[in-house]
C-alpha cells in the first residue's frame, strides 16, 4: 500500500496552473483562489481535482480516481467521497460553478466545466491576504540565552514594518470593498405561532428549524444560521435590512395555526434585494406525525423549486426527528430541540423532555440519539473521571440502541462514533463515521465529523470541513467555535481570534471570554506577563478556579518556582474543576517543561478523552516529540485508525509498525 508521504505517483509531478471559471487553480501550491479568497487544499484533494481536470467532460469511475490518486485496491472509498465533497464546497463559492463536479450514478464523476490555461509569464497575481504563517512555538522569555544582536534586531524591525504596511494595505482594501451576496442564499426565520397559545411557540419555531435542516442538503444553496426566537414575523422586519445583515438573497418566513386535528401553514419567500415576495403558498393538513414530516418536505421542496434548485429529500427514516408515528413524542422532541438549539432551559429540562419522547415511543431512534448526546455531554462538567465515564457509558448504550432501532439514521452513527472514540475504539468509530456519511453527508453530520477528526489529530482535514460548514451556515455559533479551535490547533492565531469573536456575537444569550477562549489563547506563545494576565482573566471569568490558579499566578515571575507549584497542584489532585488538568498541562507547556505537560496529559486521558484534540496544537510540539507521547497514542489505540483512515498532521509512519510525532 502506498503511504501518504510518498511522491511517486504521476499525479504528484509538477503541474501547470489552470482556471476553472473565475477560479485559479495552483496544483503545486495546493491552492484555489479568486480575487478575494484563497483556499488551501489537502494534496490528495488537489490530485483528485487535477485528475478530473485532465479529462474535462468525461466520466471517470471511482476506481480510476482511486487508482490514480491513492494507488491502492481497497480503503480509499471514504477518502475519495470526502475529497469530492471538499472540492464541491470550495468550487461552489463561484456562483457560476454550482454543478462543476457531477455525480453520474453507478458510473463515477465528471468535471462539467471548461478548463482554461494560465500562461506562466502572465499569471495573474491574486490579491487575497497572504496565508498566515504557522508561528514556531518559542518560549524565550524564561531562558537566559536570549540576547539579540543589533543586526538581528534591525532586521526584525524592517520585517515588522513591511508586515504592518502590507496589513494596512489589505485592511484598507477589504474595508472599501462590498461583500457579495450569493444569489442563491436563504435565511429561515422562526415561523409565527397564530394558535393563540404561547406554549405552542416551540412548535412553530421547531417546524421552521426542521425546514432549515432539510434545505442544508442543497450544495447550491447557502443557508444562514438559525435566527434567534427574538426575531419576529415578516411584517415586523425590513427584509432588505435583514438581507444585508445576514448576507442572503432571500428570507423564508411564515405562520402556523393548529385547529383541533388540522394544521395550517402559510409560507412566503422574499427577495431581500427588492423586498418583494417571489413565492408564497398555503398548506392545510391533518395533524399527525407523518403529515408534519411530509409538510416539512413539501415546503423545502417548493422553496428549492422557487429558487430553481432541485431538491430530492432523503427518505424520512434518514432524517433526524422523523422516525416516529407518535405526534405526542414528536412534540416532546421538538420542544427539546428548541431548548438545545436556542439555549432555553437547563440540560435537566432538556433530558426530561427527551425521556418523555422515548417513553411514549420506545422505538423513536432520533429521540434516543438526542438523549445519548445530551447524556454524554454531562461528562464535560463532571467533577471526577468516574462520573464522566458513567455519563459516557450511558450515552454510548443509548447510541447503540438508536442504531439498532433505525439503521438508516445517519446521526445515530456519528453519535455512536463519538462515544467509541472516547472509549478508544477508533477503528469502529471511523467505520461508523463512514456509514453516517454514506447515509446523509449533511452539515450536521459534517460538523460531528470535524470534531472527530480534530480529536484524531487530522486537523487540516477538519479545517477544510469546518470552513465549508461556516460558509454554508455562517451564523451558527457551533460552526464558529469549531472553526476557531481548528485554526488555533494549526497555529493560525489571528484567524482563530477572528472566529472566536464571531462566536461570541452569535451565542444566545450573548457570551464572552471563558475557558474555551483561554484554551485557544494558550496555543499561542506566551510571555510571563501575558500568561499571568491570561490566568487572572480566567479566574475572573470562572471564580471557582481561584484556588487552583492563585498560587500559580503568584509564582509565575520565577519559572522554576511556577513549575514547582504546577507540579504540586497536579500531585495534590488540583481541586474539583473539570478543566483543572488541562489548565495545568497548558501552563507547564508554556513554561517549557514538556515532560511535566505529558505527565499531566497522561493522567487527564486516563479519565476521559474529551479534551484530546488540544494536544495537537503548537503549544505541545515539544511534548509530542517525547518517546512517551508515542507510547500514549499507542495505549489509546490511535495508530491502527491512522493506518486505515489517514495519518494526522503531526505524526507520520516510521516503518511498517512504528511512527513518530512532532
Amino acid at each position: 500500500m502506498a503511504d501518504t508521504f510518498g511522491s511517486g505517483t504521476e499525479a504528484e509531478r509538477e503541474r501547470s496552473n489552470f482556471r476553472i471559471g473565475a477560479l485559479l487553480v495552483e496544483p503545486d501550491q495546493n491552492c484555489i483562489s479568486d480575487e478575494t479568497e484563497r483556499h488551501r487544499l489537502e494534496p490528495k484533494v488537489m490530485e483528485v481535482l487535477c485528475a478530473l481536470a485532465d479529462r474535462p467532460g468525461e466520466v471517470i469511475s471511482r476506481q480510476e480516481l482511486i487508482d490514480e490518486v491513492w494507488g491502492v485496491e481497497h480503503g480509499a472509498d471514504e477518502s475519495l467521497t470526502r475529497a469530492i465533497s471538499l472540492l464541491r464546497g470550495v468550487l461552489n463559492t463561484d456562483k457560476d460553478l454550482h454543478s462543476v463536479i457531477e455525480t453520474i450514478p453507478k458510473r463515477g464523476y465528471r468535471l462539467a466545466a471548461e478548463i482554461g490555461e494560465v500562461a506562466v509569464p502572465d499569471a495573474p497575481v491574486v490579491t487575497a491576504a497572504p496565508e498566515e504563517p504557522v508561528a514556531p512555538f518559542v518560549r524565550e522569555p524564561w531562558r537566559r540565552d536570549t540576547e539579540i544582536s543589533p543586526i538581528r534586531y534591525v532586521s526584525a524591525l524592517v520585517v515588522l514594518a513591511i508586515i504592518m504596511l502590507w496589513t494596512g494595505v489589505m485592511i484598507g482594501r477589504s474595508s472599501s470593498s462590498t461583500v457579495a451576496v450569493p444569489d442563491k442564499s436563504i435565511a429561515v426565520l422562526p415561523f409565527e405561532n397564530l394558535s393563540g397559545n404561547a406554549e405552542q411557540d416551540y412548535f412553530s419555531r421547531g417546524l421552521s428549524e426542521e425546514i432549515r435542516t432539510l434545505l442544508t442538503q442543497l450544495d447550491e444553496l447557502k443557508i444562514a444560521g438559525r435566527a434567534p426566537p427574538s426575531v419576529g414575523a415578516a411584517e415586523d422586519l425590513d427584509p432588505q435590512a435583514l438581507g444585508r445583515k445576514l448576507r442572503v438573497s432571500h428570507v423564508l418566513t411564515g405562520s402556523i395555526r393548529s385547529d383541533n386535528d388540522r394544521i395550517k401553514v402559510s409560507a412566503e419567500l422574499i427577495d431581500t434585494s427588492s423586498g418583494y415576495q417571489v413565492w408564497s403558498h398555503g398548506y392545510d393538513r391533518l395533524l399527525s406525525a407523518q403529515s408534519l414530516f411530509d409538510l416539512q418536505k413539501d415546503i423545502a421542496t417548493d422553496v428549492a423549486g422557487a429558487l430553481s434548485i432541485s431538491l430530492h429529500v432523503q427518505e424520512p427514516n434518514r432524517l433526524l426527528g422523523s422516525d416516529t408515528d407518535s405526534l405526542e413524542a414528536y412534540n416532546y422532541f421538538l420542544s427539546a430541540r428548541e431548548a438545545d438549539v436556542f439555549g432555553m432551559g437547563d440540560r435537566s429540562e432538556l433530558l426530561a423532555l427527551l425521556h418523555k419522547a422515548v417513553e411514549i415511543d420506545p422505538d423513536y431512534g432520533a429521540a434516543r440519539v438526542a438523549l445519548a448526546m445530551n447524556t454524554g455531554a454531562q461528562a464535560w462538567s463532571a467533577s471526577t473521571p468516574e462520573e464522566a465515564q458513567a455519563f459516557l457509558a450511558e450515552g454510548q448504550a443509548m447510541a447503540e440502541d438508536a442504531v439498532r432501532l433505525n439503521p438508516d439514521l445517519a446521526q445515530a452513527y456519528t453519535a455512536l462514533a463519538n462515544f467509541q472514540a472516547l472509549d478508544d475504539n477508533w477503528l469502529e468509530a471511523g467505520r461508523d463515521n463512514r456509514a453516517a456519511l454514506d447515509r446523509s453527508p449533511n452539515l450536521r453530520i459534517l460538523h460531528d465529523q470535524t470534531i472527530f477528526l480534530m480529536r484524531a489529530g487530522r486537523v487540516e482535514e477538519a479545517l477544510s470541513i469546518a470552513q465549508r460548514g461556516q460558509s454554508a451556515d455562517p451564523l451558527n455559533p457551533d460552526r464558529a467555535a469549531t472553526l476557531a479551535m481548528a485554526y488555533a490547533l494549526l497555529g493560525r492565531h489571528e484567524a482563530a481570534e477572528a472566529s472566536l469573536e464571531h462566536y461570541w456575537t452569535l451565542q444566545m444569550p450573548p457570551g464572552g471570554w471563558d475557558a474555551y477562549a483561554w484554551t485557544i489563547e494558550m496555543q499561542r506563545p506566551q510571555t510571563p506577563e501575558s500568561l499571568t494576565a491570561l490566568c487572572e482573566r480566567l479566574v475572573a471569568a470562572d471564580p471557582s478556579l481561584r484556588n487552583l490558579l492563585a498560587p500559580v499566578i503568584a509564582a509565575l515571575p520565577d519559572r522554576a518556582e511556577a513549575l514547582q507549584v504546577v507540579e504540586t497542584m497536579f500531585e495534590a489532585g488540583a481541586g474539583a474543576h473539570p478543566n483543572r488538568f488541562e489548565i495545568l498541562a497548558a501552563i507547564a507547556a508554556q513554561l517549557d517543561d514538556p515532560e511535566l505537560a505529558l505527565r499531566i496529559w497522561r493522567h487527564e486521558l486516563e479519565g476521559t478523552r474529551l479534551r484530546l484534540m488540544r494536544i495537537w496544537g503548537p503549544a505541545y510540539a515539544d511534548m509530542r516529540r517525547l518517546p512517551g507521547f508515542a507510547r500514549l497514542m499507542t495505549e489509546i489505540r490511535l495508530p491502527p485508525y491512522w493506518r486505515e483512515f489517514g495519518w494526522p498532521d503531526r505524526c507520520r509512519p516510521a516503518g511498517e509498525q512504528d511512527f513518530e510525532c512532532f
